[in-house]
């Protein structure tokens, strides 16, 4: 063990004649841990929060929506741009859908509530999106007819408790078309038997979405077999989304829109990504403290060892061995406080995560709870990140001690 490693541990071991140092030094490896500790939690929080949010979005929609243009006409040639878009290289799977805003009621809640009626094959939903495995029950249900000949349709878990209805029993959806006769003019609506219920876990799919098969939507909107008001595809790699986009939008041509989720979330994601940043400055500002904190000691125990700075720099101790004594005795605190701090904010953040303590209300956060989610590099850098702040402030204190002249530190002793 080199002499400024071995004097360093000493001084932190040894007693001091004053007890400020003491509490001094307590309150910087304190400040480290909590900092360390609050910074690895917030980060697990929004991470957690993120990832779910997102693999909620993915699991719940398509990653690339392909539209006939911004007019928000139908595509008429289904076929034709179907097995364009399957030709494309980052395409996994594609099919038509068709999309209609309207209101569902039901004999317990006459007022009904705003609905998204989306008409999918539900052989191929499956490799598109996760409702296959949302749905309590069997998603190919919606090809079989219902009670009466109705068609069938599966609900959102939160429409399905606000319309007061269950399996076997029926809703009357309204879209905005006319249905015109002789004698007046109303708005189209038709009786669907429920079928089952969807659990996605996002409260702003499970309180609006209604599904069918996509034969009874193009029925109930008036589409021709070969019409859909939208194409949805699965891309074979969801980090590349962006450039899949790219490539489909250049096959299909300028005729189409293609709109990928990133994009149609670009505002929100990017308000989570602000937000993360936010808190991890504020937080952060914990570690800039203990930092502050470490000078502090520092300084004063080179006040304190002036006489035994005089008397290794007069047995032939360097001044760069000086300097690399109080250097090690910050890093030596940064480390401790670090290492701790970052033991027990993965510690909080797993239990935190593992039993759910803190619940959300789902109309507001989409979410039940406050997940966290520990990422490996969030943890590294926290650690890298406290260690060079530390690293930073044992500069000053670690250069005064080795500018003191060995004379004038034994003279008045």
């Amino acid at each position: 063990m080199s002499y400024p490693l071995f004097i360093a541990r000493r001084y932190l071991l040894a007693r001091r004649k004053q007890a400020i140092i003491y509490v001094i030094s307590l309150t910087s490896v304190l400040g480290v841990i909590v900092g360390v500790a609050a910074l690895v939690v917030v980060l697990a929080l929004m991470t957690g929060f993120q990832d779910q949010i997102q693999s909620k979005i993915f699991g719940a929609n398509a990653h690339l929506t392909i539209f006939a243009g911004p007019s928000g006409r139908p595509l008429d040639d289904v076929p034709s741009v179907l097995s364009r878009l399957l030709a494309c290289a980052p395409i996994l799977a594609a099919a038509p859908v068709v999309y209609e805003k309207g209101m569902a009621t039901s004999e317990l809640n006459a007022s009904g509530a705003a609905v998204l009626i989306k008409g999918i094959d539900p052989g191929v939903e499956r490799s598109i999106t996760d409702l296959a495995s949302q749905v309590r029950g069997d998603l190919g249900v919606l090809a079989l007819p219902g009670k009466g000949g109705r068609d069938r349709a599966i609900l959102g878990k939160d429409l399905a408790l606000n319309l007061g209805v269950t399996p076997g029993e029926v809703v009357r959806v309204i879209i905005a078309q006319p249905d015109v006769s002789p004698f007046l003019t109303v708005p189209k609506s038709r009786e669907f038997e429920v079928a089952g219920v969807a659990d996605a876990g996002f409260y702003d799919y499970d309180s609006s979405r209604i599904y069918v098969s996509l034969t009874a939507a193009r029925r109930f909107l008036g589409l021709l077999p070969t019409q859909a008001t939208a194409m949805e595809a699965r891309v074979k790699d969801p980090r590349r989304l962006q450039a899949a986009a790219r490539a489909v939008q250049q096959a299909l041509g300028n005729a189409y829109y293609v709109n990928d989720l990133i994009r149609m979330n670009k505002t929100f994601f990017s308000a989570l990504r602000f937000e993360k940043l936010g808190m991890s400055i504020a937080i952060g500002l914990i570690v800039l403290v203990a930092a502050l904190n470490i000078i502090s000691i520092l300084v004063l125990m080179v006040m304190e060892k002036v006489r035994d700075i005089g008397v290794l720099l007069a047995m032939g101790a360097t001044h760069h061995g000086i300097r690399r004594i109080f250097l090690l005795q910050g890093l030596i605190i940064a480390a401790l406080g670090t290492t701790a701090g970052i033991v027990l904010g993965v510690a909080l953040a797993w239990f935190l995560d593992r039993y759910h303590l803190i619940s959300l209300p789902v109309d507001v956060y989409f979410i039940p709870y406050v997940p966290f989610h520990i990422r490996p590099l969030d943890v590294l850098t926290v650690a890298a990140l406290t260690v060079g702040v530390s690293f930073l402030a044992t500069l000053y204190p670690s250069w005064r001690a080795a500018r003191l002249d060995p004379s004038e530190a034994l003279r008045y002793e």
